[in-house]
């Protein structure tokens, strides 16, 4: 039999992976080593998870592993989302354009969209993706009994149906053409603001372009955990059991209107038969061996910036009737 474990060891041990920990973060709790054993480890643990999370804007859980009679330290940074849908109305974009006044600034907005879609790898709805879906089964609700709905309301409900489908891939065409990318830069330093509107979004385009500059090939599943996904090996797992990142972030025609509430009620009512939910995810072992250079610095900056845009688009004054296309 193998000989048993002392205290001292497990002791020496833990505070060895502690300060690898301590020294890889930058953080210096308070020393307790001279606490009695195991309270010591765990006030040191405390103490440790307080200061990374004053220091750092995702979430660090800490635990111990025992690895080969070992006592390792494992990190785990988690990116939370919350119960936030990251989708980026385009509408608002589209008519933009068609106003001289924020012409430019609408051009700007164009350069984020083509970031987003190109590098970020964030879905659009009129492509095969989980948004499609659900505004196919909208308009499938709507237009395969159009005898259940009074006459007004079922001609309105298909005219923004099809502005969704027609104005969306005007917008889509325009993000293919990489050009807004390949000049985001050049068009950001000319930019020259109008008014306060015209302020805004180019804070923001500035902020996205910078995000680009230090993440240049980073995407939305770059750090995704994987290990809430489903038994794809296995023929029972139901597509349901986890919202994955593509399902809570993607283009939208707009987050106004008849047509975005009932989309988002469908989006709902599949989330609410989810058990977990996909978020970007980074696990350290303190256990001697070099630490990978990855962070959740993008994500971390990226989420704030998404709802900073999706406020901005959404304050955004048009005619919302105009978002319809004639049944």
């Amino acid at each position: 039999m193998g000989q048993a474990l002392t205290g001292g060891t497990r002791k020496d041990s833990f505070y060895r992976s502690f300060a690898l920990l301590c020294n890889h973060y930058g953080i210096n709790p308070v020393d307790t080593k001279g606490y009695a054993y195991p309270y010591s480890k765990d006030v040191a643990l405390h103490e440790a998870g307080r200061l990374l999370n004053q220091k750092y804007p995702q979430h660090i859980e800490l635990e111990v592993l025992e690895n080969n009679g070992n006592f390792i330290v494992q990190a785990t940074e988690i990116c939370y989302t919350g119960n936030t849908l990251f989708y980026i109305p385009v509408l608002p974009v589209h008519y933009m354009r068609q106003d001289k006044k924020h012409r430019k600034a609408a051009r700007l907005l164009l350069c984020i969209f083509s970031y987003l879609y190109h590098t970020a790898h964030i879905p659009y709805y009129t492509e095969d993706s989980f948004l499609y879906w659900h505004y196919e089964m909208v308009s499938e609700w709507i237009t395969n009994d159009p005898d259940d709905w009074e006459q007004t309301e079922y001609y309105e409900y298909v005219s923004q149906l099809r502005a969704a489908l027609h104005y969306g891939g005007t917008m889509l065409r325009r993000l293919w053409n990489t050009v807004h990318l390949d000049r985001f830069g050049e068009w950001l330093a000319d930019f020259k603001p109008n008014d306060p509107f015209d302020k805004q979004c180019y804070s923001v385009a500035k902020k996205f372009y910078t995000l680009w500059q230090d993440y240049p090939e980073t995407s939305i599943y770059t750090n995704a955990d994987t290990s809430c996904l489903p038994n794809f090996d296995n023929g029972d797992y139901d597509d349901y059991e986890c919202i994955t990142m593509e399902k809570y972030i993607g283009f939208v025609a707009s987050t106004e209107g008849w047509l975005y509430e009932n989309v988002q009620q469908s989006v709902n009512a599949y989330f609410n038969e989810s058990v977990s939910k996909q978020e970007p995810v980074l696990k350290r072992c303190f256990d001697g061996q070099p630490q990978d250079t990855d962070t959740l610095g993008f994500e971390c900056r990226l989420f704030p910036l998404l709802n900073e845009l999706c406020y901005l688009l959404n304050n955004y004054d048009y005619d919302t009737k105009r978002s319809t296309v004639s049944a």
